[in-house]
């Protein structure tokens, strides 16, 4: 190896030798070598991998897929902070040492460490000191110590694992020169833009699964009980930095249960390098300004998915800003595509984003309830055509827009959680939103009998509407919750809200929603079996409806009135009134109402036992219930089919269509499904 020449007590240097006598490993030249070179013994290969940590658990399949692909060239390991991607290098890393007998390397590069980047310049000195090139510094420029580092490793089988990258320019220069070696990679960030420059295999480390979660906190704690065990597994989201530090906080304090206040609870008594706020702030510094505020926006969002929509309205940028910020948040592995345009992260990062949020929460909760209100209504109006709306919204100013119901009803349920959260309690400062989105997806709630969720939503818009003080807003609200409460048969309940309503509506001349309270309290008369109050009811809301011209409410009507009058065997007034509200439904393409009043003809023909005819109109009402996208009607009919059967001694074809509606209320999650399995298991209990 080159060294400068002694002092010999003359001015003058020694001639420019380039000759080298003896050899003991591999010579590298910078520049011109002046004077004689002392080589030193061969070093021995450097071993610098950290010592192996805890057991590690739950990657087998990553380890296998490792040994797979990490046969030459780079590896990149990536995932989100404490996901363990540097514990699974490591392990593959020591259990491969044998494929590399020239030696291992390793550097935290410390891309997210609060000091900033290792520089490479840096880390090149590092390294070829490790190879006993012990004058390093003599490689004044990275260029140098770059050339130096890969004529050393030309001809090595060498492992370089590279920790905590945080971008290619600290990658790059400590890529060895020999087709022999294997660097492993890890980063927060996925980095794609390496593969610009080399071949590289990507390696995505993924959160624990529930189940292996369970397995590593039960290592850690060692037979300590841990309360609310599945309630801390999955606010700790599968982070398993998260799980081993909760399992060392309750194995020390066995006692204290996983309060709301994760992050401080993880953070008691942590270090720089375990507390996990501190590694989530890391990543966050990371961020330019305007992902910063979109990450934040994930503290305030009330979901646990985005869509770019959603984070362009909270961020008021345009709409395609929103989807290269989400974008730029899943290169950070702060957040995952979980299907196409929408993205999720978990609790730990949501408080963490949260806690950042506070200045700006309000007003970003307000852009978010003004995005979601508009779009919601803009796709309950597809859904609901025709129904009363409080007032006619623009549409939505970011997007999405509805080629048609099938998409409507598609972001609809791709976002309930989203819009039940924003029902839900909350600061008051939003009442007017709560109550309104409520409003808003109510006709939604009605086509997919989601009752669980309608009464939930509508139970807090009811408390909003109180808190304002709007007497017709509490009234409407009321008569939305009293739907659902009459198909729950909560029938009590549903008068309460029903009579409360007609008062107030009566109070402030409002005669349309007077006849909806007059319609209401007939379904809950109806179903008590007072059959003529009801019908009388029914009535006045009639005449009002054709009085001012609401065709959609009077072949609503007009069709449970029929139900009414076949439950009073008046069999002719109601197939005139059933047939009426047909033709009033098809008249204005009201699909799903017209699926509705099929099947309630076919309910009056069977009465009357016309089989044929009965399983025409419901064959017909499985045709609009399609065209309606309404699984929960189409699954309803399905049974009346069934029911036809039986009624006609066909006991297979009877199962047939049972098997088919039970089939789709499970699928929709409905409660009909145990009817359905009820009646099929009573048919088999009759069975010879």
């Amino acid at each position: 190896m080159a060294e400068r020449a002694e002092a010999t007590g003359s001015s003058s240097r020694s001639p420019v030798s380039n000759h080298v006598d003896t050899v003991h490993g591999t010579v590298v030249q910078i520049g011109s070598v002046h004077g004689g070179l002392h080589l030193g013994q061969a070093p021995m290969p450097p071993r610098q991998l950290p010592l192996p940590g805890s057991r590690l658990i739950g990657r087998r399949p990553q380890l296998a897929e490792l040994e797979k692909i990490a046969n030459g060239g780079i590896v990149l390991l990536t995932g989100m902070a404490g996901v363990g991607k540097t514990a699974l290098a490591v392990r593959w890393a020591r259990d491969s040492i044998a494929q590399f007998p020239d030696g291992q390397l390793y550097v935290d590069l410390r891309g997210y460490g609060p000091g900033g980047p290792l520089d490479p310049h840096d880390v090149l000195g590092e390294f070829l000191r490790a190879f006993g090139w012990v004058h390093a510094d003599q490689a004044v420029t990275t260029s140098e110590r770059i050339g130096a580092f890969r004529t050393l490793t030309a001809e090595r089988r060498l492992l370089v694992l590279l920790d905590n990258a945080s971008s290619i320019s600290q990658i790059l220069p400590l890529l060895p020169g020999g087709n022999a070696c294997t660097v492993l990679v890890t980063s927060r960030a996925v980095l794609t833009e390496l593969a610009v420059h080399h071949e590289v295999s990507t390696l995505r480390v993924k959160p624990l699964t529930e189940a292996q979660g369970s397995e590593l906190l039960t290592d850690t704690v060692a037979g300590s009980k841990v309360a609310d065990r599945t309630k801390l597994l999955r606010a700790c989201g599968g982070l398993p930095l998260a799980i081993r530090i909760a399992g060392v906080r309750l194995a020390a304090r066995p006692g204290v249960p996983a309060d709301q206040d994760l992050l401080s609870f993880l953070d008691a008594g942590g270090g720089e390098s375990s507390a996990v706020r501190k590694i989530f702030s890391w990543s966050y510094r990371g961020l330019t300004e305007d992902e910063a505020a979109a990450f934040r926006v994930l503290g305030v969002h009330p979901g646990n998915q985005i869509e770019p929509s959603a984070l362009a309205a909270a961020v008021d940028r345009p709409l395609s800003d929103g989807a290269d910020l989400l974008q730029a948040l899943a290169r950070a592995n702060l957040m995952f595509e979980t299907s196409p345009n929408r993205y999720e992260t978990h609790d730990l990062l949501r408080a963490y984003a949260a806690e950042l949020a506070s200045d700006d929460r309000i007003a970003t909760l307000t852009r978010l309830y003004d995005f979601y209100l508009r779009v919601a209504d803009y796709a309950d109006d597809l859904v609901s055509p025709l129904r009363f709306r409080i007032e006619r919204r623009q549409p939505p100013l970011y997007g999405p827009l509805f080629a048609d119901r099938v998409a409507a009803l598609s972001w609809l349920d791709a976002n309930l959680p989203t819009l039940t959260a924003l029902c839900g309690p909350g600061d008051h400062v939003h009442d007017e939103y709560r109550w309104r989105m409520a409003f808003a997806v109510r006709g939604y709630f009605y086509f997919t009998k989601r009752l669980d969720v309608w009464v939930a939503t509508h139970t807090c818009a009811v408390a909003a509407t109180e808190r304002l003080g709007d007497r017709w807003a509490e009234a409407t609200t009321r008569t939305n919750l009293g739907m659902a409460l009459v198909i729950k048969d909560d029938l009590e309940a549903a008068e309460s809200h029903y009579r409360f309503a007609l008062g107030v509506f009566t109070e402030l001349g409002d005669s349309r929603s007077q006849a909806g309270s007059f319609a209401n309290l007939a379904a809950v008369l109806r179903r008590r079996g007072e059959l003529q109050e009801a019908l009388r009811h029914q009535h006045e809301a009639l005449t009002h409806y054709r009085r001012i011209g609401a065709g959609r409410h009077v072949a609503i009507t007009l069709r449970v009135m029929a139900s009414v009058e076949t439950d009073l065997q008046l069999f002719s007034q109601a197939r005139r009134h059933v047939e009426e509200a047909i033709d009033l439904a098809l008249g204005h393409e009201l699909h799903f109402e017209a699926a509705q009043a099929f099947n309630s003809l076919g309910i009056i023909q069977l009465r009357k036992g016309e089989l044929v005819g009965a399983e025409i109109a419901h064959r017909t009402a499985v045709g609009y219930s399609i065209l309606a996208a309404s699984k929960h009607e189409e699954a309803t009919t399905y049974h009346r089919l069934g029911v036809l059967a039986r009624a006609d001694g066909d006991s297979d074809r009877a199962k047939h269509w049972w098997h088919s509606a039970a089939r789709l209320f499970r699928e929709i999650g409905s409660a009909s499904a145990d009817i359905v399995a009820a009646d099929l298991a009573a048919m088999t209990d009759e069975q010879p």
